[in-house]
């Protein structure tokens, strides 16, 4: 008997990096449900790749818990959440922003990811199992003034939150058969981005393809990487690929995860 299609959902998923992951899962053959404030491009998705348009605001914890009810029903049980919601938020100065525009970043960032992960992980217990990926950035850990650009404050540190609590939740799910990972999809150009490299538009060696996020994250769902669940990756820059081969290295090491050395 021929398995049923796995389940995803997307979150993010109107443009940029997670309408190119979206893509990407439903031409492989799941059952996909993606979400977005933008309900006119999820529509637009929906109409170009059949998959299951949810418009949500990620910090509502009700309309998510709303949403994930529908996936089951619509889709049937959850086996990968990808949680790529996010936004930039401002590159001036702290000081020089309102502290309810700081915090934002941090409802959808962080609060967003969590509200999420919370309603997949109550999902996937009791047997199931299941994966979470977790959308990080190597801003997370970078110098601040990297490449020049001045990186908003409230971006950097809502994604060093992002990895801890994908450390955290690893540990809290592993009991369940629920792997969970952060990942950089590396510098993409975006809507998102545009604002903030500007400057370095133009500038060839700078760009990832977000092809790449898309492909590590179907291979993360096929479980090769299972026990390196709470770590994070970069589609761009690290060899994932070879990872199964480098496990009990990496595990040895204490790699792939945000630590003082």
């Amino acid at each position: 008997m021929k398995p049923a299609p796995r389940v995803a959902f997307v979150t993010g998923a109107s443009r940029g990096i997670g309408r190119v992951v979206a893509t990407h899962l439903a031409e492989a053959g799941y059952r996909v449900a993606v979400a977005a404030r933008s309900e006119d491009e999820l529509a637009a998705l929906a109409r170009e790749t059949g998959v299951l348009a949810v418009p949500l605001d990620v910090t509502d914890g009700g309309a998510v818990d709303a949403a994930f009810a529908r996936i089951d029903d619509e889709l049937g049980p959850l086996d990968l959440l990808v949680a790529n919601a996010g936004t930039a938020g401002d590159p001036r100065a702290s000081w020089e922003q309102r502290s309810e525009d700081w915090w934002r970043v941090f409802e959808v960032n962080v609060l967003g990811t969590y509200l999420c992960a919370r309603a997949a992980v109550q999902r996937m217990r009791g047997g199931r199992g299941g994966r979470i990926v977790n959308i990080a950035s190597g801003a997370a850990y970078f110098p601040a003034d990297r490449l020049g650009v001045q990186t908003s404050s409230a971006y950097m540190a809502s994604k060093a939150a992002v990895m801890r609590f994908t450390d955290a939740l690893a540990t809290e799910t592993a009991a369940d058969g629920i792997s969970v990972f952060a990942i950089s999809p590396g510098t993409v150009k975006t809507e998102m981005t545009a604002g903030l490299f500007a400057a370095l538009w133009d500038q060839p060696g700078i760009w990832s393809p977000p092809e790449l996020a898309a492909e590590l994250i179907a291979f993360l769902d096929t479980g090769a990487l299972d026990a390196l669940s709470g770590r994070y990756i970069h589609a761009a820059n690290d060899d994932w690929r070879s990872f199964p081969d480098r496990i009990d290295a990496i595990l040895e090491d204490d790699a792939h995860a945000l630590r003082l050395r």
